[in-house]
This record gives C-alpha cells, structure tokens and sequence, in this order.
C-alpha cells in the first residue's frame, strides 16, 4: 500500500521488488495510484488491475444496497423515494466502501440525534457524505461552512434565475451525462465551471455558500496568498495538489479574486512571463479536465484571459445594489433581538449607492457603537459608521448629501 506516495523511499521499494521477485508464492499490492516494477521484476510476471470509482448507476445501486441492509440491521431511513437515491450517488463520488462506511456514520449521527434508534434522514446522510470527503482539502484551502439560504442574498431576480439553474445543473449533471449519453459526447469539459463578476461586497462569496449549501456539498475558499509563488514553478505545484485532491474531494472550489492566477497571458519578455503563461496553460488544462465545480470570482471580468471565459458553462454578473434592493438589505441586516430606535431612517440610508458589504460593515459597528453607549441603534450610531465607511471609500461627507443630518457627520 501506499508505493505511489511518500511512504516508500528508492531504496526500501527497490529491496521489496527483490523481495517480490524472489518469493515463490503471489504477492498483492494496493496503492491508490498505479505503479508498475518495469525491468526491476525479471523472474516473475507482474498484473496491474485498475479499480475505478462506481459510475453513477453503479453507485445508485449501492446506495439502494448499503440502505436496505441498514435498514434491516438498525431501523428505518427517511428517504422519500429514489430521487433522493439519485442525489447522493449524482453528488458524491464514493468507492463502494465510501458509501458503507457514510451509511454507518449517517447511523451514528441519527442515533445521537435522537438518544437513541432513529430513521436515518436525508440530512445524516449528506453529512456523512462530506465527511468522508475534501479531508485532505482542509490543508490546503479554507473551508466555508455553508449556513445562509436564498433568503438572505438580495439580487435582481435575473440574477437569481441564473444561480437557480447552477443548482439545478449540479442536482441533473449525472443523469444527463450517464444516462442520456452527453458523456459520450465530451472527452473532456465535463466539470462546471462559473464565474462570479461584479464590484467587491455585491454578494458573489454569499451567493458560493448559498449554492453550496443548496447542493449539499463542501465549498473550499483558495487562499491565493498561499498558492502564488514567486518561485519558478511553485505555483503550479501548488494548483496540482488542489485539483489533485479536488479530484474525490466531491467540494466546490471557489477562487476568490481571481484575476490573480486567471488574468491575461502577457506578451514574453523574459522567463518569468514565460513561466507565468505556462501557469496560466496549466490552469486552463486542469478547468477542462476536471470534472467538480469550480467557481472564480472576479471584481473585473475584463481583466480575465478569454480562454478562462469560453470554457465557462455560467457567468453572473453581481450589480451595484438599486435604492429599492438596497433598502432591503438594509432593513434585512439587522437581527430580530437588534434595538433599533425609531429614527432609524432606512429610506434616507438607502439613497446612499452603496454595496451590500458596505452595509454590512455599517450595520455591525453601528450595533457595537450602541452597545457601548446609548444602547439603541439609531441615526446618530448609524451615520457615525456610515461616515467612517465613506473614509474607507475615499468620499466625502457633503451637506448636499446628508442635509439635515450633515451635523452628525462633518
């Protein structure tokens, strides 16, 4: 087990193939990557058999299976019928023993749920799901866990419409693949590849989870901080480990900022522009080879190389908030438990042209200056932030623009 990684140096893997080559009997050998002795071995024959991951009927069948027979030993699932089935084999892909071992932790969770036998829901077997999945991820980029839904992104409906047909191409991808046949039609290009573009704090991360949550899958962050290399080479590296584990780490990868490892292949000048544009080929090889989701987010989509762009099967624009969205997240920003004061003014804050982010960062600090004082949110803690964020933005508070209120911020 184990020869394709680091466990083995040179010099013990070169004694065991003598040590093969001398036994008289057979000698099995596991290994998650294939490996062959090549002219080492002369005395015996050596076979490699490849052992795939189930295709996608494959895996509903053992689903089906690995259910029936949890059922029969521990009790009930709570499955509604066999499109939650097609889910999880369409979602995750397992190795058969994958999926017993995600049926018997599903077990475990729904047992603790309940202090005791309890039907196995569509939730404990999700869960299960992702923990058998992206664990070597969690080295190698953040992990987001999802909790926010659709209710609390504010976006024109066109755009939501767009984000509904990402869930719905991650839900159906398997079954239009396998069973209608695309497959056969692609070679390559079989992953989903999106792009998120808009202005910074238009919602494109929140809109990530929400798709993550929605699909039931693990959404990984890249830190590119991490991953770009001023080392010749590193920087590749880098990437192959991440796609590498990507590969059956059945997670979203989601590039924030993109344009830093996605932008325009430059004109070569020297070696580093080489080696810069061959990182950048690279890239382009990994988006049409791998088959998960990838989502890259960009605060300017023409900063992006257009090969990135036509292997996109979505692109989503993220607008500046109008008055009327904005005012919505306004009023959506702050808790139930909140205090707010009955001269916080959201249509007179809403005229402000500001992003869903901005108000976030008002909304937060304007919680915590109450907090410290007069113990409720009002206007004066609302637009003593909002100024601060103004600062932020290079603006200037303008007694045209705040009129009666131009007291509380010059």
């Amino acid at each position: 087990s184990g020869l394709s990684g680091s466990g083995f140096s040179g010099y013990s893997l070169s004694g065991l193939v003598r040590e093969m080559d001398s036994f008289p009997g057979p000698v099995f050998l596991s290994g998650e990557k294939s490996w062959e002795p090549g002219s080492a071995l002369k005395n015996n024959i050596f076979i490699s058999c490849a052992f795939p991951l189930p295709s996608f009927a494959e895996r509903k069948q053992l689903w089906e299976l690995c259910l029936k027979n949890s059922e029969h030993s521990s009790g009930e699932t709570d499955l509604e019928d066999l499109e939650d089935l097609e889910d999880l084999a369409a979602r995750f892909k397992l190795s058969g023993g994958h999926i017993v071992d995600a049926v018997c932790t599903a077990r475990g969770f729904a047992a603790a749920r309940s202090s005791g036998k309890s039907a196995i829901s569509r939730e404990d077997l999700y869960r299960a799901c992702r923990n058998r999945s992206s664990r070597k991820l969690d080295s190698l980029a953040r992990k987001i866990n999802p909790r926010r839904k659709w209710q609390d992104i504010v976006l024109p409906p066109a755009v939501k419409e767009q984000l509904g047909e990402i869930c719905a191409f991650v839900r159906h991808k398997e079954t239009v693949y396998s069973e209608w046949g695309f497959d056969k039609k692609l070679s390559i290009g079989k992953g989903l590849n999106i792009l998120f573009a808009g202005p910074s704090g238009t919602g494109k991360t929140l809109a990530a989870e929400i798709i993550a949550g929605e699909v039931g899958l693990d959404l990984y962050k890249i830190d590119l901080s991490g991953i770009v290399s001023k080392y010749i080479g590193e920087t590749e590296k880098n990437l192959k480990k991440i796609f590498g584990e990507a590969e059956t780490g059945n997670a979203i990868l989601f590039f924030d900022e993109a344009d830093a490892l996605f932008g325009k292949r430059s004109e070569v000048k020297d070696s580093h522009d080489r080696y810069a544009n061959i990182e950048v080929n690279y890239l382009l090889q990994q988006m049409e080879e791998h088959e998960g989701i990838i989502i890259l987010a960009s605060n300017y989509k023409k900063n992006l190389d257009d090969a990135f762009l036509r292997r996109l099967q979505f692109a989503v624009e993220f607008p500046i908030p109008d008055e009327a969205s904005r005012r919505e997240i306004w009023t959506g920003m702050f808790p139930e438990k909140a205090p707010l004061g009955e001269d916080l003014d959201f249509n007179f804050l809403s005229k402000f042209k500001l992003t869903g982010g901005n108000i976030k960062n008002i909304a937060l600090l304007s919680a915590v200056l109450a907090a410290d004082g007069s113990g409720t949110i009002g206007m004066n803690e609302a637009l003593r932030t909002l100024k601060r964020e103004f600062q932020k933005m290079g603006k200037i508070c303008t007694p045209a623009d705040f009129g009666d209120y131009y007291e509380l911020v010059k």
